[in-house]
């Protein structure tokens, strides 16, 4: 393996030495967080004298097709694509370095840490990058999320990451959304992702690209009872989900309402809110309190959404909560 230019791989993994003593095989393993801050500092070191990070780019991107690369090198240079792409010139370019077939065939190669941490890449590579995305599309990466999130189990890390990346790959690429609703039966699998068997993580992000499609008018207008069943039983769960889960979970019921009012009035979702609502009155705290405001006293049927101080026209009336922590703003149909 050509250790030949900017950066110093043999100093970079060190932190792996631990694995391989040189007289067996290694087992690799995820790494730890003493692994992991070991290589941080072995990278801010030596990224602190490199004057092009294109080109250290390109020699992570080497690595990974070295044919004598071992686990340790891969990982170590997926960490090292991540950090040059602090530098948004490297995730613009990383295309132009053949950067992105060699992270898509570790899929197919590599299961587990390294698997995981190479969607980690393409997601972020791909994140509001519409020249790249066109390239993933191109090579495949749709198809590529896609058998990843069939063969693994719900609530895996590997199916939770697949399907970040699949999001970031499509996202505000009306074709690629289009697609992936229409041919690849994206419906079916977003409806699925907002089930309570899945992650957290994954069930905010199902709620997040709903709220995205639904708000860019793409989502299928026959589903949305559908979207609208699927978003109550996460309303009646909310309570130990973070502020930012039960944030995103409100715009994106907001945006279903406001989209598609006759789909969701006679539906679970009134209820829902309601039962979420009794939920916070029977909490005797301030922050709940304030949370519940007077909306709470209001008759009819319900949605919330976080108080971002928008005002509705008619026929929705609306009633903010003054709570700094739990922010919410009630709905009435």
């Amino acid at each position: 393996m050509s250790l030949v230019g900017n950066m110093n791989w043999p100093g970079l993994l060190a932190w792996s030495t631990k694995y391989h003593d040189g007289t067996a095989p290694s087992q690799f393993k995820k790494m730890t967080d003493e692994d992991r801050q070991f290589l941080e500092k072995a990278m801010e070191e030596a990224f602190g004298h490199i004057e092009d990070p294109n080109k250290v780019m390109q020699e992570a991107i080497s690595q990974l097709k070295a044919p004598e690369r071992t686990d340790q090198s891969i990982i170590t240079a997926l960490e090292v694509m991540d950090r040059s792409c602090d530098d948004v010139d490297c995730a613009r370019n990383v295309e132009k370095l053949d950067g992105i077939q060699p992270v898509l065939d570790l899929l197919e190669t590599h299961e587990g840490p390294i698997r995981v941490r190479a969607l980690e890449i393409l997601a972020l590579l791909y994140s509001n990058n519409p020249g790249i995305q066109e390239a993933g599309f191109r090579r495949g990466s749709m198809k590529a999320c896609l058998k990843i999130i069939e063969i693994c189990p719900s609530g895996s890390e590997e199916r939770d990451k697949a399907f970040r990346t699949l999001v970031a790959l499509v996202r505000k690429m009306h074709a690629f959304e289009e697609t992936l609703l229409t041919s690849e039966g994206g419906v079916a699998l977003i409806l699925g992702f907002l089930d309570l068997c899945e992650s957290s993580n994954a069930r905010e992000k199902a709620t997040s690209f709903s709220r995205c499609l639904v708000g860019d008018g793409h989502w299928p207008s026959g589903e949305a009872a559908a979207l609208a069943a699927g978003l109550a039983p996460l309303l009646r769960s909310a309570a130990d989900e973070s502020i930012q889960y039960r944030e995103t979970l409100a715009e994106c019921a907001c945006a279903l309402v406001q989209t598609f009012a006759a789909s969701c009035r006679d539906g679970e979702l009134p209820g829902a809110v309601k039962d979420r609502l009794a939920q916070i009155q029977s909490t005797k705290d301030e922050d709940t309190e304030n949370e519940a405001g007077s909306g709470a006293k209001a008759t009819g049927s319900v949605i919330c959404v976080p108080s971002s101080g928008a005002c509705y026209a008619p026929p929705y009336s609306w009633s903010i909560s003054a709570s700094p922590n739990r922010p919410l703003l009630v709905l009435w149909i």
